[in-house]
């Protein structure tokens, strides 16, 4: 399991490092030509990104109670509802002394959420812009708990995206 959780991490520091490249390149290529400036600043505002709030809760101060009787880490909410075209801004706070990810390849996410506490949660953030209308899986790609990870609003949920 160490192993797994190492190789997520250090994914997650290639994806970090790529996209704060790609931050900087665009940062330094936008600067330099004034018309590209006067082009932004009369261009239509997007609207801001709806903010989306979720949570590990993890025993004892926390998690579900679920079919099998006991009380699991889950994330809260386990399903979604989102419009196509849309961006949301998703925030995980982690109160688990376990690492998960977040992972929907259908909408190319695969957010790797550090481990936390109970009185220390991690904090991750991603973005995502559905494209197409449907119904689509969530999951965590970190083993954990089996029964968490078979389970609909556990470690794994849905997300309902309308047009």
């Amino acid at each position: 399991m160490n192993l797994v959780v190492g190789i997520v991490l250090v994914v997650a520091v290639v994806l970090a490092l790529t996209a704060g490249v790609g931050a900087i390149w665009s940062a330094v290529t936008g600067s330099s030509s004034s018309s590209a400036s006067t082009a932004a600043a009369s261009a239509p505002r997007t609207p801001a990104a709806v903010a989306v709030k979720m949570t590990i809760d993890a025993p004892p101060l926390g998690g579900v109670k679920g079919s099998n009787g006991g009380v699991d880490e889950a994330y809260v909410p386990g399903a979604l509802t989102m419009t196509v075209g849309t961006t949301y801004d998703v925030t995980i706070l982690n109160y688990s002394k376990d690492g998960h990810t977040w992972t929907l390849p259908d909408l190319n996410v695969n957010a790797v959420v550090p481990v936390g506490s109970t009185s220390s949660p991690s904090v991750t953030h991603f973005t995502v812009t559905p494209k197409k209308a449907g119904t689509y899986q969530w999951f965590c790609a970190v083993p954990c708990e089996k029964w968490s990870m078979a389970t609909n609003g556990f470690m794994r949920g849905y997300i309902v995206v309308k047009a």
